[in-house]
């Protein structure tokens, strides 16, 4: 079966807002063994969206639409559905009674403008969304199969987990799809790759490899299918381990697990709590830490030093410390861990110092120095990074980065 992706709207073309719907539509088909022949993207313009649909006609099966069922003048996919089908736009009492059950209980009154959106092809599906006031829309013409979904991202979720997903599972029953992903740190792809593929020659055709790098790691995936799911399982998990153990130390974790996830685990079960010490990376540190549920049974606090004067006062590090060393330095982050451990009466700390840029560097600590400690006065780790990114992602790897060293600390 050929897949094609459409995806509507202007700020999708100007770069206002990133088309996150395509990729997210992708994983999800992945997941059960499909995968994307072709994708459009194109502006809130009838000439265009013809053309996109034009297209995904003649060359997919299944065509899902993402974007411009709203309200507004330029929600025009539903009418230009419409049209491009011979089908009339007809009044829909079932949407009209989804808006009203939206919008009553937040106190807002049903417009003529919200009825807008109850006007729907007449041979047309309704798709339930249980997050905004847009149902998606699904059709069958021709033998090709059409489902449109609202634009925002939650709403496209909720779509196609509750009507899309159940829907495909029967279409696809004869094959069964199998992934196991090797999160790896430490080596690039191309070194991954010249290590574990010698040792996978015999790997059968139902089986690929893919190599997915991102700030700090390389993502390892196994991705299998075949007609037999258990005996399918058998030979992704063997193969894996081949490799996985071909890496040895480099290998961080498996599947979907994150390092946050993987920390709160280990301080769970040693019983140890943490706080942060941020300079450069403004917080991002404790963001993560605490994004997973139940981080306050670990998660101490923050102190976010960015000053000087931070340092000194909330911290304890000494001014001459700083004039000697200056505060991107082994001896200040060793002392900022020291002083964070005492202010927030933590087991252990990470402490992280830096210049994400774009200024501020020097010849003796050029933009992507970072210095980093982990631990307490009586046992800790140091590093320093040398980063070269943009300050977005020297902030991002540098605290993906601490993270591992208090991984490596907790593991010690």
């Amino acid at each position: 079966m050929k897949i094609s992706i459409i995806t509507i709207g202007d700020e999708l073309l100007i770069g206002q807002v990133v088309d996150s719907n395509s990729a997210k539509i992708a994983t999800i088909l992945g997941n059960l063994g499909l995968s994307v022949h072709r994708k459009w993207c194109v502006g809130d313009s009838r000439e265009e969206i013809e053309y996109a649909l034009a297209q995904a006609e003649e060359s997919a099966d299944l065509i899902l639409i993402t974007g411009g069922l709203g309200p507004t003048k330029d929600d025009i996919t539903k009418k230009i559905m419409a049209e491009y089908f011979n089908n009339d736009l007809v009044f829909s009492d079932q949407h009209l009674l989804h808006l009203e059950k939206m919008l009553k209980p937040r106190g807002i009154e049903v417009t003529d403008a919200h009825k807008t959106q109850c006007y729907v092809p007449d041979h047309a599906e309704l798709l339930d969304n249980q997050l905004g006031t847009a149902l998606g829309l699904k059709m069958e013409v021709k033998g090709k199969t059409w489902i449109s979904m609202p634009g925002v991202p939650y709403e496209m979720e909720y779509i196609m987990e509750h009507s899309v997903l159940p829907y495909l599972m029967t279409i696809n029953q004869d094959k069964h799809w199998y992934a196991y992903t090797i999160n790896t740190i430490g080596m690039g792809e191309t070194e991954i790759a010249s290590i574990i593929e010698p040792l996978l020659e015999d790997m059968p055709s139902y089986i690929s490899i893919a190599y997915l790098p991102s700030i700090s790691m390389v993502r390892v995936r196994l991705t299998g299918n075949h007609s037999d799911p258990v005996f399918l399982k058998s030979q992704v998990d063997a193969y894996a381990k081949i490799a996985e153990d071909s890496l040895g130390s480099k290998v961080l974790n498996r599947n979907n697990s994150t390092i946050e996830a993987e920390i709160a685990h280990l301080l769970l079960t040693q019983n140890k709590t943490i706080g942060t010490a941020e300079s450069c990376t403004g917080g991002n540190i404790a963001s993560k830490i605490t994004s997973i549920p139940g981080s306050s049974k670990y998660f101490i606090g923050s102190i976010v030093a960015y000053s000087y004067e931070v340092k000194t006062h909330l911290l304890n590090v000494s001014k001459e410390r700083l004039l000697e060393f200056g505060a991107v330095s082994e001896e200040t982050v060793i002392s900022m861990m020291v002083g964070a451990c005492e202010s927030l009466h933590a087991d252990f700390t990470i402490a992280v110092s830096g210049i994400a840029g774009p200024d501020g560097g020097t010849p003796e600590k050029p933009v992507g120095t970072v210095w980093i400690a982990v631990g307490n006065a009586q046992r800790y780790k140091t590093k320093k990074l040398k980063l070269s990114r943009d300050r977005h992602r020297n902030i991002e790897a540098a605290s993906i980065l601490a993270l591992i060293l208090a991984r490596e600390w907790l593991l010690d």
